[in-house]
C-alpha cells in the first residue's frame, strides 16, 4: 500500500472522529501540511570584501584580509594639521613617560597601534581580530588594519604585523602598555613567533593626558578627549563595547553588515592618538599656543613644570589657573603659586597669597598660617607676630590633626623661647 492510499484511508476515518481542540479535525490539519507555503530562506551573507575596500594577503601560509588608508599632509583631525603635528618638538615624551629612552622619540620613526579584540579582559583566551598599524610616511599618513577573517588567519596576520612592527624605532598606543602590548605578545607567543613588541620603547599616551587632563574633563578615556578636548565628533561609530559581540555574530554567521563599522572604529582611535599626541607636545612645548582651555589644565601643566626643573613656565602656569579655575582649586593653586614663589625668592609674592589665604571664607588647611609664622620668624624676626599665627593655627586645627597639633605647639614653645632670648639681648 502506498502513502496515498494509507492516508486516504486515515482521513476516511478521521471524518467520522470528533475534531482535536484547538486544531480542526486531522483532515483540515493534514490539508494544511500539504499546502504549498511561501519558502523563507536565509538572507545572504556579505563578505568583508563586499563592504570595505581592501584585499586578501595571500601567503605561503594562509589568508588575510587588509585595508589601506592614507591621508595627506593637509588633512587635520582636531586643531592642527599632519604636518603641523611632524613640526613639534617631542622632547617633552620622556619627561612626561618617565622613559630615557623617549628622549630621542621622533613620530617619523613612531607605529601608532590599536587593537580591537574579542573581549576586555585580556588573557590567552583572547584574540586581537583587528590590528591597526598607522604611521607617517613622508609628509602624509598611513593608516593599514589586518582582519582575521577567521582563526585560522591568526598566525598569518600576525606575522605580518610583526614584519611592520619590526620596522620601526618606537611605539605609541592608548592604555596599550598593560592591554595590547601585553596581549599581542601573548599571541606571538601562542603561534610562536618571536617579537620585540614588549622591548621597544613605548610612548603610551594615557599617562600624560591623565597628568595633564585629570579632572578637566569626564574621564581621560580617548572618546571622551577626542571629543571634549580636541573637539571631534564621530558619525556612526560603533561603542567599544559591543565589539567583541560583533566579531562572534560575524564568526557565527560570516556575515559582514555589522562588524566591517569596526574599520572605522580602530581608524579614527589611531588618528585620534596622532592629535593627542600632538595636543601633548603643543601644549608643553608652548602652553600659550596651546590655549589650555581650563584653569586645572594650567594647573597641572604647573606642577609639571616645576616637577621638571622650568619654574618660570610653572609659576606662568600657576598664575593663569588661579585667574581660570573654580574655588574648589583655587586654594591649591593659591598653595603651589606660593611655594613657588618662595623657592624662587620672590617671598613678598608669596607672603600676599599667605596673607590672602588666612582671610579668604574656604580655608581647606593650617598651610597658610604656618608659612606665615615661618616669615615672620626667619624673615623679620618677629617672634611676636609668628606666636600669633601659631596660636592661629591652633584654633583653626581639628581635633583629628593632632600631628599637626603636637609640631605647632613645639613651634609656639620655640619661638617663645626665642622671644625671652631677643628680650634680653
Amino acid at each position: 500500500m502506498d502513502l496515498k492510499e494509507r492516508l486516504n484511508r486515515l482521513t476516511s476515518v478521521s471524518r467520522t472522529t470528533p475534531a482535536i481542540e484547538g486544531g480542526g479535525d486531522l483532515r483540515q490539519r493534514l490539508d494544511r501540511l500539504f499546502e504549498p507555503k511561501k519558502i523563507y530562506r536565509k538572507k545572504m551573507a556579505l563578505p568583508i570584501e563586499d563592504l570595505v575596500k581592501g584585499e586578501i594577503i595571500s601567503t605561503p601560509e594562509g589568508e588575510v584580509f587588509q585595508v589601506k588608508e592614507s591621508f595627506p599632509p593637509h588633512f587635520r583631525y582636531g586643531e592642527m594639521s599632519l604636518a603641523e603635528i611632524l613640526g613639534i618638538p617631542t622632547y617633552p615624551a620622556h619627561l612626561l613617560s618617565r622613559d630615557e629612552r623617549l628622549r630621542e622619540l621622533d613620530l617619523r620613526r613612531a607605529l601608532f597601534l590599536d587593537t580591537e579584540t574579542t573581549g576586555l579582559a585580556g588573557g590567552t583566551g583572547t584574540l586581537a581580530f583587528m590590528i591597526g598599524l598607522g604611521f607617517f610616511e613622508g609628509d602624509g599618513f598611513l593608516v593599514h588594519q589586518f582582519f582575521i577573517r577567521d582563526y585560522s588567519e591568526e598566525r598569518v596576520c600576525l606575522s605580518l604585523v610583526r614584519d611592520v612592527i619590526e620596522s620601526f624605532q618606537f611605539l605609541v598606543t592608548f592604555n596599550g602598555r598593560y592591554y595590547d602590548i601585553p596581549l599581542l605578545e601573548t599571541r606571538f607567543i601562542l603561534s610562536r613567533l618571536s617579537s620585540r613588541i614588549r622591548e621597544m620603547p613605548n610612548f603610551d599616551l594615557l599617562y600624560p593626558s591623565r597628568r595633564i587632563w585629570k579632572g578637566a574633563y569626564d574621564n581621560c578615556r580617548l572618546i571622551t578627549l577626542e571629543s571634549q578636548l580636541l573637539g571631534m565628533e564621530r558619525m556612526d561609530d560603533v561603542p567599544s563595547e559591543w565589539i567583541p559581540y560583533l566579531y562572534f555574530e560575524y564568526l557565527r554567521t560570516g556575515d559582514a553588515s555589522k562588524i566591517h563599522r569596526v574599520f572605522y572604529h580602530n581608524q579614527m582611535d589611531i588618528l585620534t592618538m596622532v592629535a593627542l599626541a600632538g595636543r601633548i607636545h603643543l601644549v608643553y612645548h608652548d602652553p600659550q599656543a596651546a590655549r589650555p582651555r581650563k584653569g586645572v589644565e594650567h594647573f597641572a601643566l604647573g606642577r609639571l613644570f616645576w616637577e621638571h626643573g622650568d619654574p618660570g613656565k610653572a609659576i606662568s602656569c600657576f598664575e593663569i589657573a588661579l585667574k581660570r579655575c573654580d574655588e574648589t582649586l583655587t586654594w591649591e593653586v593659591m598653595r603651589w603659586l606660593s611655594m613657588a614663589f618662595k623657592k624662587t625668592g620672590q617671598v613678598e609674592r608669596a607672603r600676599s597669597l599667605w596673607e590672602e589665604m588666612v582671610s579668604w571664607p574656604y580655608q581647606k588647611d593650617l598651610f597658610p598660617y604656618i608659612e606665615l609664622a615661618k616669615y615672620h620668624e626667619h624673615r623679620l624676626r618677629n617672634f611676636e607676630t609668628a606666636i600669633a599665627y601659631v596660636e592661629k593655627a591652633l584654633e583653626s586645627a581639628s581635633p583629628d590633626q593632632q600631628r599637626e597639633i603636637e609640631m605647632l605647639k613645639q613651634r609656639r614653645l620655640r619661638l617663645s623661647q626665642k622671644r625671652v632670648g631677643n628680650g634680653r639681648g
